[in-house]
């Protein structure tokens, strides 16, 4: 309603698929351009109330619980000594992105004599640089570790109980094809094209059995019809995420096909150089991606 009489409006809510709902509202309804923000940090704030003292020892028991051992002098890194794996253990108080992960290929090259077989890096939480990241360094796995696990862990004496039971799932994240520019006049076109969606396992979604095996099959041969929602901000400033274009499943301006996104999108925009471009997506269960792409 404060929108329909111009007003200046905020809105919040702590579900994920309330804010898809109320997002897709105000594209039908040809709003003006607003930001969408995620605030908070769950993680943070729940490991600064808990028992432990120091992120080294938060560290030590997620190693653990990973089934790696953690070096004496090194709380945060571990190993698996039968596969000559290195295992970093990232801090619930910052964001994984780009930074660790360059420095985790380093780290396989040089940590403890180098010759590291494989290298993997269990984050909290993600930075959005988190895909470009994983697609420059393919030498080291990015795995998630339980949202919920801090709830779990009250304190180290349930580390024995979760032995075994806690799963480190692969991190979900978009790819899209190079953008294609063409020029006009003093515009230019843009034409985005998704590639890949890559979804963490099955396992970590809550569904019953049979579901999961149709989730399986759709990530085998439709893994994009699992986008609910995509947008593009074409002048991204490493900040804010501007949407100048969007779609949505359900949403027939762009095709006559309701039950799936299109997956390439066709813009003008002034011309410059430099463009920074970032896509977000958010999929069906209610998780966020986004891919930078530097022209």
């Amino acid at each position: 309603m404060a929108e329909k009489l111009g007003r200046k409006w905020i809105t919040s809510d702590i579900g994920k698929p309330a804010v898809m709902v109320m997002r897709k509202r105000f594209i039908d309804q040809d709003a003006n351009p607003f930001l969408y923000q995620s605030i908070g940090d769950y993680q943070k704030e729940q490991f600064e109330s808990s028992e432990f003292q120091r992120v080294s020892d938060l560290a030590e028991i997620v190693l653990g619980l990973y089934g790696a051992l953690p070096f004496d002098d090194n709380k945060n890194a571990g190993y698996i000594k039968e596969t000559r794996t290195l295992v970093i253990a990232d801090s619930p108080n910052v964001l994984t992105g780009q930074a660790i992960v360059r420095r985790a290929a380093e780290m396989r090259k040089t940590y403890k004599g180098g010759d590291w077989n494989k290298v993997i890096v269990l984050g909290w939480n993600f930075a959005f640089d988190i895909s470009e990241a994983i697609q420059k360094h393919k030498e080291v796995e990015v795995l998630v570790i339980p949202s919920d696990l801090l709830d779990k862990l009250s304190s180290k004496k349930g580390f024995k109980e979760l032995a075994g039971k806690v799963h480190f799932n692969s991190l979900q994240y978009l790819t899209i094809k190079p953008v294609h520019i063409s020029k006009f006049n003093e515009e230019d076109e843009l034409t985005v094209s998704l590639d890949n969606y890559i979804l963490l396992s099955p396992d970590n979604i809550p569904l019953d059995t049979a579901d999961k095996e149709k989730l399986s099959q759709l990530i085998a041969h439709d893994p994009l019809a699992l986008i609910e929602y995509w947008s593009i901000d074409p002048d991204y400033d490493d900040c804010i995420f501007r949407s100048q274009w969007q779609d949505y499943r359900g949403n027939t301006l762009h095709d006559n096909d309701p039950l799936h996104c299109i997956y390439t999108a066709t813009l003008r925009v002034p011309r410059k150089s430099g463009r920074v471009i970032a896509i977000k997506a958010v999929d069906v269960f209610g998780f966020e991606s986004m891919v930078v792409e530097r022209i």
